[in-house]
């Protein structure tokens, strides 16, 4: 499926049915508006837009401050399905604005409250060494012909200092009030005289004086105190919390008005970029080529005072890029957007991508079992939850990929783990080689890995020449023929070659290697003769021909790259086979043994599928961006960005 055509629209209306229009617009949710007018603006309108600002500030504000003091939601809740209609309801209806008032006012207490006990408890922690300090505060401080220094100082430097000090003289006294395991809390009264030498001898010790608060009594009758006060900004937390609670009952309303408000702001934004006269306006965007005349049926219900032209684009701008695919093909768009937005010259890669990744995905996991157990688990999560488009697309390609897993898992013999020994008979067969298999089982991955490396390595191949082929294409199509044929023609014959050599080797058939040696020279030949055919000169076209034979290299490696969904597929069965030899050996245990082999079994390979289903996607995507993608694709478009109703809290139910 081609990316659909984007066309470039003028729309021309009566200034009398803008606002319709623009609602009719945004309920349409198909054009990118990207005309550009914000001179002469008029104060009604500004102001307008201003208040409008204020108003989703604020709703948005008293979301936030709510949402954590809401009843939680279970798990299967989903959130609520309005029409536009219903939501603009809930707005007249509802008195948000006193319940914003409520939490600006509640919000206030509640962070000077917040940040008052914190600076209580910082004090108090500050304090609490010095609880038994018998001096009053208001006696700390020195006399007419007595100083004191009160601090703290390096544990392991208290006795040394203490000795030095006393060596001063008697007429002073050193009293050690706290220890912890690196700090002493002490204070020294000395006379005025021996000020220098004391403070010397302290400094050098690294001693660290402490301020304390200015106040009667001792500290311990001041952190009291400060106990008190905490206990009332406590009450107050906890007061306005069970308000704040209170208020939360109605969130949900205030999303839902939140939403509107969002969708009035972007309308009024998208007003500013309006060209205006007296009686008309006029719009320029973007808008995919199969909608407009649905645009049209609906302007023609509103007014007949309209004119819609299709514009060309001016020199040097690029389309938007509007990615459409068929229902079915469109849950593989969970990985193509990965890798990012195709330009507008370019293709979708994403019809290109489903097969190969759905069986990248289905090797990685090779489980019949899990596959079984992924369905399940996506179909009922598709059939009870009401999902985004995005998480839609991504959850009905796990479905897919529960599917082909379980073909591919009964391929490959992977039945959560189990081994042929540990099934009933009538499940099994004796093959050709005399291997005892599963039912349906052609290949056993862990006995013969190999047969699984190189059906991986044949498939990267496939992909890697169906990558340059698309290019060969796109590069006809943009009538560059001479391109398609000189670079990617050569290449595929050159690959194509190898292919024959591999065949060659594999059917021990010397006539057909000796077909693909000829056939490869030839395609060396052909390569050294024309990817230098820019460069001057025939020496510079020659050395650059025949450097340009080590891409080969890199085709190579990327065919090696594959390797990985052999790695993946053997880590998923024997993870699994060890999770069923681990269930054994629990299910021997007395008494609790049933139910730890239970519980064992289930939880560990509920585990494994998690685990290896990430690995899975995770790596079959890498196989697309970094070995096919790069191939034909170079990215980096710009993906059109209607002016529409989004939400964020809300499923919309929009029929206009």
């Amino acid at each position: 499926m081609a990316l659909a055509k984007v066309s470039k629209i003028e729309l021309i209306a009566s200034e009398k049915y803008k606002e319709k229009i623009l609602e009719l617009l945004q309920n349409a949710g198909t054009v990118e508006i990207t005309s550009q007018k914000e001179d002469n603006e008029e104060f009604d309108r500004i102001k307008k837009l201003q208040e409008t600002e204020l108003i989703t500030a604020n709703l948005e504000f008293a979301v936030n401050t709510l949402s954590p003091y809401a009843k939680k939601k279970g798990l299967f809740t989903q959130p609520e399905t309005l029409s536009p209609q219903e939501v603009k309801e809930k707005v007249t209806e509802f008195d948000f604005d006193s319940i914003i008032e409520k939490c600006k006012k509640l919000e206030e207490q509640f962070t000077k409250a917040k940040n008052k006990k914190v600076s209580l408890e910082d004090e108090l922690s500050l304090l609490s060494p010095w609880k038994t300090l018998e001096i009053g505060l208001q006696n700390i401080d020195s006399t007419e012909k007595t100083a004191l220094f009160i601090g703290t100082i390096p544990l392991p430097s208290l006795q040394p200092c203490k000795e030095k000090i006393e060596k001063l003289g008697d007429l002073l006294f050193m009293e050690t009030v706290h220890k912890d395991e690196k700090t002493a809390y002490f204070y020294v009264v000395f006379e005025k005289e021996k000020e220098k030498e004391i403070l010397k001898i302290l400094t050098e010790n690294k001693f660290q004086a402490v301020e304390f608060p200015q106040a009667n009594g001792t500290i311990k009758d001041y952190c009291e105190s400060l106990r008190t006060e905490l206990t009332e900004q406590e009450k107050i937390i906890s007061s306005c919390e069970e308000e704040f609670t209170k208020l939360a009952k109605d969130l949900d309303e205030l999303k839902i008005i939140f939403e509107y408000y969002c969708w009035e702001l972007e309308k009024l934004q998208t007003e500013r970029q309006l060209e205006k006269t007296r009686y008309s306006f006029s719009l320029i965007g973007w808008v995919p080529e199969k909608n407009i005349p649905h645009i049209q049926e609906k302007l023609q219900e509103v007014t007949k005072e309209w004119h819609l032209r299709e514009l060309q684009p001016e020199k040097g701008e690029t389309p938007p890029v509007v990615i459409q695919n068929q229902n079915f093909m469109s849950p593989f768009e969970a990985v193509s957007r990965l890798y990012g937005i195709p330009k507008a010259n370019e293709i979708d890669p994403t019809p290109f991508l489903a097969t190969f990744f759905i069986v990248f995905f289905a090797l990685a996991l090779t489980d019949a079992g899990y596959g079984i157990m992924m369905f399940i688990m996506m179909a009922l999560v598709l059939k009870f939850f009401k999902l985004g488009e995005g998480i839609k697309r991504l959850v009905r390609l796990l479905m897919y990929g529960g599917v082909v897993t379980f073909i591919m898992g009964t391929f490959f013999g992977g039945w959560w783990g189990f081994t042929v020994e540990q099934v009933p008979a009538w499940l099994t067969y004796t093959n050709e080689a005399g291997e005892q298999m599963f039912l349906l089982q052609k290949i056993n991955p862990v006995t013969s890995p190999l047969t699984v490396l190189i059906l991986a390595f044949i498939l990267g191949y496939i992909q890697i020449l169906f990558g340059i082929g698309i290019k060969m294409v796109q590069n006809i199509k943009a009538g560059d023929k001479k391109e398609a044929i000189l670079d990617n023609g050569t290449w595929i014959f050159m690959l194509l070659g190898w292919g024959v050599l591999a065949v060659g080797a594999a059917m021990e058939s010397a006539a057909v290697s000796e077909l693909a040696k000829w056939w490869l020279i030839l395609a060396a030949v052909l390569l050294v003769a024309t990817q230098g055919r820019d460069k001057k000169g025939p020496v510079l076209k020659l050395l650059s021909g025949v450097v340009s034979l080590y891409g080969l290299v890199g085709y190579m490696s990327d065919v090696l790259s594959y390797s990985r969904l052999l790695a993946l597929g053997l880590a998923t069965t024997i993870i699994g086979m060890t999770v069923n030899i681990l269930t054994d050996l629990v299910g021997g245990l007395p008494f609790i043994g049933w139910l730890l082999m239970i519980l064992m079994f289930v939880v560990g390979h509920f585990a494994n599928i998690l685990i290896n289903t990430f690995g899975a996607f995770i790596h079959a995507s890498r196989l697309q961006f970094v070995e096919f993608f790069t191939k034909f694709l170079e990215g980096g478009g710009r993906e059109l960005k209607p002016f529409s109703k989004k939400t964020k809290y809300i499923f919309l139910n929009n029929n206009s």
